[in-house]
């Protein structure tokens, strides 16, 4: 005889968040940080906090704009590529609508078979997968993508088109050997769009989204995403009120582009 375990579960609420994009105009966002009191512990309290082992994004953007042909891309729902072992599945429990657009109908269980956007563990696992993925299939270009990753996002620029296009290959058979798709391919290149757009993998939208950038692909322009805020004399003034909302990693990038709204820290 041996004593019982206890049993792990765990329910996570969640909601809509409406995006402007083409690929995810909605997304469930699922709270991994919620407590049922403030003195129980959320999920994201009883997982570890391992630093994600990113790239370094000034590297990358630097990188991005270094040769004459950029490219963007990103991997198609990454963290649910990522399986989640069976014994930790029920502390990822949630309820759903039998059919969501009706709320009067009743609740179903489900649990996540994969590793879940929003838990804290999350970053560090993918990134940890895509790693040992790239080092165990090595190709060309094996070194630029994983300088080039961050998270799902990959940036890299090329000297010539031929380079370019090999890259487009290479890259996205790599990826599908792991499970993975590479979408949302974004240039300054009219060939590379072409050959994206004849696999449906091509970000069509003029502006595209670069890691708090706007990338303009037609005129090949970079700018700043608009700033959540409006009242920018109070938030120039007051630095603590610009780190509250996020300013200094969303908007004011680590490139010394906006340096007049930085502070040297005391």
């Amino acid at each position: 005889m041996r004593p019982m375990k206890r049993a792990k579960y765990n329910y996570i609420p969640h909601h809509a968040v409406r995006k402007d994009s083409t690929t995810t105009p909605i997304r469930v966002v699922f709270d991994c940080s919620c407590k049922a009191t403030p003195e129980s512990s959320s999920l994201n309290d009883c997982l570890m906090t391992t630093p994600p082992n990113l790239n370094d994004l000034v590297g990358i953007l630097l990188r991005f704009r270094l040769h004459q042909f950029a490219v963007t891309t990103d991997i198609e729902k990454a963290f649910l590529n990522v399986g989640l072992e069976t014994q930790d599945r029920d502390v990822t429990r949630f309820f759903w609508f039998d059919t969501p657009t009706d709320p009067s109908t009743p609740l179903s269980t489900y649990r996540f078979k994969s590793v879940l956007f929003g838990a804290t563990s999350s970053p560090f696992i993918l990134n940890s997968v895509l790693q040992k993925h790239l080092r165990e299939n090595r190709c060309e270009y094996t070194d630029t993508l994983k300088n080039d990753l961050y998270v799902d996002n990959i940036l890299s620029s090329f000297p010539t088109e031929s380079a370019l296009l090999k890259y487009f290959d290479t890259s996205r058979d790599l990826f599908i050997r792991a499970g993975f798709n590479l979408r949302s391919w974004a240039s300054n290149s009219q060939l590379l769009r072409d050959r994206a757009n004849s696999h449906s993998v091509l970000d069509k939208d003029e502006l595209i989204k670069v890691l708090g950038l706007r990338w303009n692909t037609c005129n090949d322009t970079l700018t700043f995403a608009k700033p959540e805020y409006t009242d920018i004399e109070d938030t120039h003034s007051n630095p603590a009120d610009m780190l509250s909302r996020g300013v200094t990693a969303t908007k004011f990038l680590r490139i010394g582009s906006l340096d007049e709204r930085t502070r040297m820290a005391h």
